[in-house]
């Protein structure tokens, strides 16, 4: 009687356990408060935290050489960028020739001045002065496209798990992932081009009630007018910007590629 009893207690033990790994097991998975998923969207949405890593380690996204400064930002879709020429000598940026590399598969990109047309095989290189700077964004080329309801985006990796612990670990399974951008530019009569390597560094779940993070895009054009606003920022600093300030003093105006 005693063993059968000693048995029983073991056996209520491991149930016990098991129930309470289980329980921690369905807390991780659900994420800290609201409910699961997310209310108004398919499941939960996620926000990608991201750090340079090659030329330099910055993890804010930030880089400096004797010829230009830049500043990264990179949300769902797409990569964002401020370039400051510190020389004296026009600078062409060739954002055609540009391409975005993800797990080391590169693809051609458009930019503000291609994002909304037909065809993005190629456009001009946007030229800057000495001292000059240029803010613009790039997006692997097939990512963006017209359907009955909009232009579409797609992300460059997932920001929903679709409500189940699958998709939560397909979105958890990018933490590390390598990112790449390959971007050309000419100072005078050289040409340089430069290859920036960004990992993602971190993922949080957003919560439920928290909208999501308006993406910096110019205005779509109208279907009836055909009227496109490329909403190019080309500006002159004043005197040298430090890049990790990036804040330039200087009118900003709309503008397309200088010729």
């Amino acid at each position: 009687m005693r063993n059968m009893g000693t048995s029983i207690m073991q056996r209520m033990k491991r149930v016990t356990i098991s129930v309470i790994l289980f329980s921690f097991w369905i807390q991780l998975f659900a994420g800290c408060g609201g409910s699961y998923p997310a209310r108004g969207v398919e499941g939960k949405k996620y926000s990608y935290i991201y750090q340079l890593t090659d030329p330099i380690i910055s993890p804010k996204m930030e880089f400096k050489d004797s010829q230009i400064s830049v500043t990264f930002s990179i949300d769902d879709a797409a990569i964002s960028y401020t370039v400051l020429n510190l020389t004296t000598k026009p600078l062409a940026l060739d954002a055609g020739g540009a391409m975005i590399g993800i797990d080391s598969i590169f693809v051609p990109v458009r930019n503000r001045l291609s994002l909304y047309s037909d065809s993005a095989k190629g456009f001009a290189p946007l030229l800057l002065p000495g001292r000059g700077y240029i803010e613009d964004m790039l997006i692997p080329r097939d990512n963006i496209y017209w359907m009955e309801e909009g232009w579409i985006e797609k992300d460059l990796f997932s920001t929903l798990d679709s409500g189940t612990v699958s998709g939560r670990k397909n979105v958890t399974k990018n933490i590390g992932k390598k990112l790449e951008l390959l971007l050309p530019l000419k100072i005078g009569d050289k040409r340089t081009e430069y290859l920036f390597k960004f990992k993602v560094a971190a993922i949080k779940v957003l919560p439920p009630d928290k909208p999501f993070a308006e993406k910096q895009r110019p205005p779509a054009p109208s279907l009836f007018s055909g009227n496109i606003n490329p909403w190019i920022t080309v500006g002159v600093a004043a005197g040298i910007a430090l890049v990790s300030g990036a804040i330039i003093v200087s009118e900003k105006k709309p503008v397309g590629p200088l010729n």
